[in-house]
């Protein structure tokens, strides 16, 4: 054999090899990314102790998958059958004995820390045996201290009860005889009124602690309810029944746990590894924060879809405390409210009572006049938002994923409609890792989470739209560190496109850093 032909087939033989054994990734995980994957662990490990507290089906939470999404461009998948090929396996790692994979493709330069605030839901990702696998995509962004919820309970166990309530998610589909989609309510002040009635009666039915005591504020709310719905269709009412199963069964998941927690369990986690964790020290402080948010939600007049979480939760706690066999009924088709009507024998009487007890108890014209104001100021304030007319700005979040709603000051004045969160004197300050906005003091609005939306009246007068000043700029159309002045704001970036048509201008944010 010549050399050359002998150093084709030694080179041949060696990519042989390697395809047959794939390189391990040279990428190392940082250490806020592995002790994200350690509360996982830890999830896990909590859920093989009391799951079936929760629904006594509840096995299968380890077949779901998990995708973590870094703000660094990083994505980690654990758990996956069939993982996608853009995934490469992370050896000597793994949660909960399920193996880990990681996409390093679309890496950037912003320095992920804890604490990570994570949210997110279910979404299907690849298939396996030719089903779609469903896969709980988790959002972790890096927070200043200050934009952390101020109470006392710890980073660690919150993100652990996130991600408790979004396996009980993806198991829902086999507890439920029927399903919904999603339903938004822009409630009307009949709506608003009795929604509050409903949830004040679940907290004095809740703090009750007999049966006997609980059942007028019980029927309190089942009236209530019947009052709210009256003028929604069948196909509404069913919605928002689901919808209320869905998410206030996934809180009461997180509830049962931490009850079971009382008693201690077996941890995975050793806090030292994890000074943001302490192992659920005293489960009263998280508890806690359960009564709060329902008493909080029943008096929010335009936020009717955040009820469901808080009003489905604690009509499960209180079935289960007094009517256990509620779920093999949910499994049968009913929703939650529907047990407590037929369980209550609601009589013509009750109905009646419940008008003067409305009165009495619930202060029935104080919250009238209450929600009867920010009624009409909402819809004062979108005919407005309509009536405006001129160019309109953009500035688009979704590329980099970034809801704006939780960065705007709190005491700005806002009117929720649907998706469209309206805020009648502006913006204001806005900042987040290297991006910057200064809005004047103008009827602005964020539309589905990620779209800013303002409209210049005085656009016919101004021959300039815009201006920018910026360092580079690619063939692709990409800005590099750009500052946009608009009449309306100032935008700083350190990546944009810009998208102009006759009437609109959209700025397109591509980066964080």
């Amino acid at each position: 054999m010549s050399r050359i032909k002998y150093f084709q087939s030694l080179l041949c033989f060696l990519v042989l090899i390697q395809a047959a054994n794939p390189q391990k990734t040279k990428y190392i995980l940082p250490e806020p990314v592995k002790t994200e994957l350690n509360r996982l662990d830890e999830a896990y490990q909590i859920l093989d102790q009391f799951s079936k507290s929760v629904w006594d089906s509840w096995d299968d939470y380890i077949t779901y998958p998990f995708l973590f999404i870094f703000q660094n461009g990083l994505r980690v998948l654990v758990g996956h059958p069939a993982p996608p090929s853009i995934f490469v396996p992370y050896p000597d790692f793994t949660v909960h004995r399920l193996k880990v994979y990681i996409d390093t493709t679309k890496l950037n330069n912003f320095v992920i820390k804890q604490p990570f605030q994570c949210g997110g839901g279910p979404l299907s990702l690849g298939t396996y045996n030719n089903k779609p696998v469903t896969t709980v995509n988790i959002w972790c962004t890096s927070s200043a201290s200050s934009q952390l919820p101020q109470d006392s309970t710890s980073n660690g166990e919150n993100n652990i009860l996130v991600f408790i309530h979004e396996l009980m998610h993806c198991t829902q589909p086999k507890i439920l005889k029927f399903q919904y989609g999603n339903l938004r309510i822009n409630p009307d002040l009949n709506i608003a009124l009795f929604a509050d009635i409903e949830g004040q009666a679940l907290v004095k039915a809740y703090e009750q602690t007999v049966y006997e005591t609980s059942i007028p504020f019980l029927k309190d709310f089942c009236i209530a309810r019947s009052l709210k719905v009256k003028d929604l269709s069948r196909s509404e009412k069913n919605s928002s029944a689901c919808d209320e199963f869905r998410e206030g069964e996934a809180v009461y998941s997180e509830i049962t746990i931490l009850q079971n927690i009382r008693n201690g369990f077996n941890s995975s986690l050793s806090i030292k590894n994890d000074t943001a964790y302490k192992r659920f020290w005293n489960p009263e402080v998280y508890l806690a924060k359960y009564m709060k948010n329902l008493k909080k939600a029943s008096g929010n007049t335009l936020d009717i879809y955040e009820k469901n979480y808080w009003f489905g939760c604690f009509e499960s706690l209180l079935l289960q405390r007094y009517f256990p066999e509620w779920q093999k009924e949910i499994e049968s088709g009913k929703w939650l409210d529907q047990i407590l009507f037929e369980r209550l024998n609601i009589t013509a009487a009750d109905s009646l009572n419940a008008l003067q007890r409305f009165q009495d108890i619930y202060h029935l014209d104080s919250l009238k006049a209450k929600h009867g104001t920010i009624i009409s100021e909402r819809n004062d304030t979108y005919n407005a938002l309509q009536r405006r007319e001129g160019k309109a700005y953009i500035i688009d979040f979704k590329p980099i994923s970034q809801s704006l709603i939780s960065l705007v000051d709190k005491s700005k004045k806002k009117y929720q409609l649907g998706l469209i969160n309206m805020y009648p004197d502006g913006l204001g300050e806005i900042s987040f890792d290297k991006i910057s906005m200064s809005f004047s003091p103008v009827l602005s609005e964020i539309n589905q989470l990620y779209y800013v939306k303002l409209i210049d009246i005085n656009s016919d007068k101004n021959k300039n739209p815009f201006k920018i000043k910026y360092e580079s700029k690619d063939e692709y159309g990409f800005y590099y560190n750009i500052t946009i002045t608009t009449p309306l704001f100032i935008l700083k970036a350190p990546k944009i496109t810009i998208i102009e048509s006759t009437n609109r201008i959209k700025f397109v944010i591509h980066s964080r850093v």
